[in-house]
């Protein structure tokens, strides 16, 4: 369904991650680019990607954004999605950011991830978007 400002859009309380993002364990880089794919509407959405080094307990689909004071710590970076970026067709729509700069640390190799709607977005669910990171690995 929709979303409102500050919902939590994930598939369930695990986080969705991105596996490898560093090339070893502890390693380092810069993430250079994002590129989000909704292949179900056109409609811009305003959001936010939190990005942290390690799991976290994320709240269940649709309810309120609460990350805890303990994970706060681990947050490597908080990139926002504005209406702007997108780019549509008929069927869907594809949001594109090439500016980052942004250095990262993992606790492992894997960075893990949260969707954090920022505004009132359209009837979709967090599996209908395919999230892609461009990370520059030291």
């Amino acid at each position: 369904g929709a979303y409102s400002t500050g919902d939590y859009m994930g598939t369930s309380t695990s986080p969705q991650s991105f596996a490898a993002a560093v090339r070893t364990s502890g390693g380092s880089g810069v993430i250079k680019s994002l590129v989000i794919s909704d292949k179900i509407t056109n409609t811009n959405v305003a959001m936010e990607l939190w990005i942290l080094d390690r799991t976290f307990t994320a709240p269940t689909d649709n309810a309120a954004w609460d990350l805890s004071d303990a994970n706060m710590l681990f947050v490597q970076a908080v990139i926002p999605i504005s209406t702007a970026g997108w780019y549509a067709s008929s069927a869907g729509q594809v949001y594109v950011d090439g500016t980052l700069s942004i250095p990262i640390k993992s606790n492992g190799t894997t960075l893990f991830y949260a969707l954090v709607a920022r505004g009132t977005t359209p009837s979709f669910t967090s599996s209908d978007l395919t999230v892609t990171l461009g990370i520059l690995q030291d």
